[in-house]
């Protein structure tokens, strides 16, 4: 038996392995392959979910509720994890403070909830508490910062503090701080309070 004989069985097995070695990689590189023929996805653009009529509170490490935002419908876009809310309404709660509400016609709220961006309409009132005269703040836009109990505006202002009333340009408004700001353009009407 010669040489060539002897050694073409393992010849052969290592042809066939190759050929299925060759075979896969290729089978491989064709799944991966996009499809030209396909349509290309597009991105998504319709709202994953939609809730009518909800509610949902923000709640402190301690239990306690921080502040709850409701509308009419909220829905959600999940390319970037914003949502917009018709008719929202958004209370403020902390233990030393009296409550703030908000509400506009329109929200946007963004991924991690740490803005709220009111539109259209803006009405931000807290009642009188023990040492406060009544707020009442309305504008047309307003940015809602609830982690610090901020809000603010860089549009045109009209505020009522008590019998009292400002309108100006731009505002800071800081709950913590009980501090309001206006920024420019101002011009006030005081009033003694009864």
């Amino acid at each position: 038996m010669n040489d060539l004989q002897r050694r073409l069985p393992a010849l052969l097995t290592l042809a066939i392995i190759l050929l299925i070695a060759g075979g896969s990689y290729w089978a491989l590189e064709v799944a991966q392959r996009p499809d030209a023929s396909a349509p290309m996805r597009a991105a998504r653009t319709d709202p994953d979910y939609i809730i009518d009529q909800f509610s949902y509170v923000a709640v402190a490490a301690n239990g306690k509720a921080e502040y709850v935002v409701e509308g009419q419908r909220l829905v959600h876009d999940p390319v970037s994890d914003s949502s917009v809310v018709e008719q929202p309404r958004l209370r403020s709660y902390a233990p030393d403070r009296a409550p703030m509400t908000l509400r506009s016609r329109t929200a946007h709220i963004n991924r991690d909830h740490s803005e709220i961006k009111l539109f259209d309409e803006v009405h931000l009132e807290r009642p009188q508490a023990r040492d406060q005269q009544s707020l009442i703040v309305d504008t047309d836009y307003m940015l809602v910062l609830p982690n610090q109990d901020v809000v603010k505006t860089d549009r045109a202002v009209r505020a009522r503090i008590g019998e009292s009333t400002l309108n100006g340009v731009g505002m800071v408004a800081d709950n913590r701080q009980r501090a309001l700001a206006l920024n420019s353009r101002v011009s006030a009407t005081f009033e003694q309070p009864r």
